[in-house]
């Protein structure tokens, strides 16, 4: 509850503002207490889904042509994890692979890394708020030396739970064209 206190703390001061602007320009009765208290909530709602989502750091454009140039180094593989969309794109989506966390992806923004040739589990999913919201998804990757796989994370939403979907990318060629416009969130090393 003490992570959610500035949210909270946001909603309330929502409300105080736009019931007193309100006020002031006339409104009354319903309107008056009604449109502040949506507002507040909505302002807290937001800002809750929002808790715990950071920055992540940006690859270095060695980084970036390394990951766009689609050749692992010797003995290793390269798995690319990219997420476009408009859905919840401010809210940071967690990457991690066999429990690593790489680190945060907003839309749009990807994230790569090299890794021994093998069976791998990928999981991707929200923080704050948003992750008693969205189910976790976990995919099993194996790869082998020298190949590149990616992999797409997208969110639908839904009536009562959101859905992650994290579905391979076997177009690997013309992802190249995306991903150079995308900001690379450089994987966080461990």
């Amino acid at each position: 509850m003490r992570k959610y206190l500035p949210a909270i703390v946001t909603g309330a001061v929502v409300t105080v503002v736009v019931g007193f602007l309100l006020g002031l320009i006339g409104f009354h009765g319903f309107a008056a207490w009604y449109v502040p208290l949506i507002a507040g909530l909505f302002t807290g709602y937001i800002m809750a889904n929002l808790q715990g989502t950071k920055a992540g750091p940006a690859a270095s454009e060695e980084q970036k042509a390394a990951v766009l140039a689609f050749r692992p180094s010797p003995g290793k593989a390269l798995i690319i994890v990219h997420r476009q969309g408009f859905v919840g794109k401010a809210a940071g989506m967690e990457v991690a692979l066999d429990d690593r966390v790489l680190g945060q992806l907003k839309s749009p923004q990807f994230t790569a890394v090299e890794v021994d040739p093998g069976a791998h589990t990928l999981s991707v999913g929200f923080v704050g708020l948003a992750a008693a919201q969205n189910k976790r998804e976990i995919v099993q990757v194996t790869v082998v030396e020298g190949q590149v796989v990616a992999y797409r994370a997208t969110i639908s939403m839904g009536m009562g739970k959101n859905t992650i979907k994290v579905e391979r990318d076997d177009d690997v060629g013309t992802l190249a064209d995306d991903l150079r416009r995308m900001k690379m969130v450089a994987p966080a090393t461990a």
